[in-house]
Protein backbone atom coordinates (compact mmCIF):
# COMPACT_ATOMS: atom_id res chain seq x y z
CA UNK A 1 0.00 0.00 0.00
CA UNK A 2 1.33 3.66 -0.92
CA UNK A 3 2.16 5.50 2.10
CA UNK A 4 1.23 9.08 2.54
CA UNK A 5 3.55 12.03 3.16
CA UNK A 6 1.66 15.90 3.86
CA UNK A 7 4.31 18.35 3.60
CA UNK A 8 3.16 21.64 5.34
CA UNK A 9 4.87 25.04 4.66
CA UNK A 10 5.34 28.64 5.16
CA UNK A 11 7.18 31.74 7.29
CA UNK A 12 8.75 31.05 10.87
CA UNK A 13 6.57 31.23 13.29
CA UNK A 14 3.41 31.00 11.56
CA UNK A 15 2.38 28.07 13.55
CA UNK A 16 3.17 24.78 11.00
CA UNK A 17 4.26 22.70 13.54
CA UNK A 18 0.96 23.38 15.72
CA UNK A 19 -0.77 22.79 12.89
CA UNK A 20 1.22 19.58 11.58
CA UNK A 21 1.20 17.91 15.13
CA UNK A 22 -2.31 18.51 15.12
CA UNK A 23 -2.95 16.80 11.32
CA UNK A 24 -0.59 13.98 12.11
CA UNK A 25 -2.44 13.43 16.06
CA UNK A 26 -6.33 13.05 13.72
CA UNK A 27 -4.96 10.92 11.02
CA UNK A 28 -2.54 9.27 13.38
CA UNK A 29 0.39 9.85 11.57
CA UNK A 30 3.64 10.34 12.48
CA UNK A 31 4.66 13.71 13.25
CA UNK A 32 8.05 14.33 11.67
CA UNK A 33 9.48 17.68 13.60
CA UNK A 34 11.98 18.81 10.66
CA UNK A 35 12.70 21.95 13.33
CA UNK A 36 13.60 19.61 16.05
CA UNK A 37 16.09 17.72 13.51
CA UNK A 38 17.87 20.93 12.81
CA UNK A 39 17.61 21.76 16.88
CA UNK A 40 19.29 18.54 17.89
CA UNK A 41 22.52 19.19 15.04
CA UNK A 42 23.13 22.98 16.73
CA UNK A 43 22.92 20.89 19.95
CA UNK A 44 25.65 18.87 18.74
CA UNK A 45 27.38 21.55 17.34
CA UNK A 46 27.15 23.47 20.53
CA UNK A 47 29.00 20.24 22.50
CA UNK A 48 32.01 20.04 19.79
CA UNK A 49 32.37 24.02 19.55
CA UNK A 50 31.91 23.74 16.30
CA UNK A 51 31.32 27.51 15.13
CA UNK A 52 28.49 27.84 13.45
CA UNK A 53 29.83 29.81 10.24
CA UNK A 54 31.88 26.84 10.23
CA UNK A 55 29.73 25.35 7.02
CA UNK A 56 32.65 22.78 6.28
CA UNK A 57 32.52 21.08 9.29
CA UNK A 58 28.86 21.81 10.12
CA UNK A 59 28.19 19.85 7.06
CA UNK A 60 31.26 16.84 8.22
CA UNK A 61 29.23 16.81 11.67
CA UNK A 62 25.89 16.20 10.16
CA UNK A 63 27.04 13.11 7.69
CA UNK A 64 28.30 11.36 10.62
CA UNK A 65 25.61 12.00 12.91
CA UNK A 66 22.42 9.94 13.52
CA UNK A 67 19.23 11.61 14.07
CA UNK A 68 15.86 9.81 14.29
CA UNK A 69 12.48 10.61 16.12
CA UNK A 70 9.33 8.74 17.06
CA UNK A 71 6.81 11.44 16.86
CA UNK A 72 7.13 12.47 20.30
CA UNK A 73 10.88 12.39 21.14
CA UNK A 74 14.16 13.35 18.61
CA UNK A 75 17.07 11.60 19.53
CA UNK A 76 20.72 12.28 18.82
CA UNK A 77 23.58 9.70 18.27
CA UNK A 78 20.61 7.39 19.94
CA UNK A 79 20.56 10.04 23.05
CA UNK A 80 17.19 11.71 23.86
CA UNK A 81 17.63 15.26 23.09
CA UNK A 82 13.92 16.26 23.71
CA UNK A 83 13.99 18.50 26.30
CA UNK A 84 18.03 19.76 25.84
CA UNK A 85 17.16 21.01 21.87
CA UNK A 86 14.21 23.33 23.02
CA UNK A 87 17.53 25.76 25.15
CA UNK A 88 17.87 29.48 24.88
CA UNK A 89 21.71 28.11 23.61
CA UNK A 90 19.95 25.74 21.03
CA UNK A 91 17.15 28.93 20.08
CA UNK A 92 19.86 31.87 19.35
CA UNK A 93 22.23 29.93 16.99
CA UNK A 94 19.89 27.06 15.00
CA UNK A 95 19.13 29.45 12.25
CA UNK A 96 22.51 29.44 10.97
CA UNK A 97 23.05 25.82 10.49
CA UNK A 98 19.95 25.47 9.40
CA UNK A 99 20.84 28.03 5.84
CA UNK A 100 23.44 25.12 4.88
CA UNK A 101 22.31 24.37 1.51
CA UNK A 102 23.85 20.47 1.74
CA UNK A 103 22.94 20.23 6.00
CA UNK A 104 19.22 20.95 4.68
CA UNK A 105 19.58 17.92 1.70
CA UNK A 106 21.24 15.84 4.19
CA UNK A 107 18.12 15.79 6.69
CA UNK A 108 15.69 16.04 3.61
CA UNK A 109 17.29 12.75 2.77
CA UNK A 110 16.56 11.34 6.39
CA UNK A 111 13.26 12.60 6.69
CA UNK A 112 12.25 10.69 3.34
CA UNK A 113 13.84 7.53 4.78
CA UNK A 114 11.45 7.90 8.10
CA UNK A 115 8.50 9.07 5.51
CA UNK A 116 9.26 5.87 3.24
CA UNK A 117 7.24 2.99 5.28
CA UNK A 118 5.03 4.99 7.08
CA UNK A 119 2.20 7.77 6.77
CA UNK A 120 3.60 10.93 8.05
CA UNK A 121 3.17 14.60 8.35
Amino acid sequence: MRKITIAIDGPAASGKSTVAKEVAKALNYIYIDSGAMYRALTLKALRLNIDVKDEVSLVEMTKVSKISLDGVHIFLDDEDVTDEIRSKEVTQIVSPLSSIVEVRNILVDIQRKIAQNKDVV
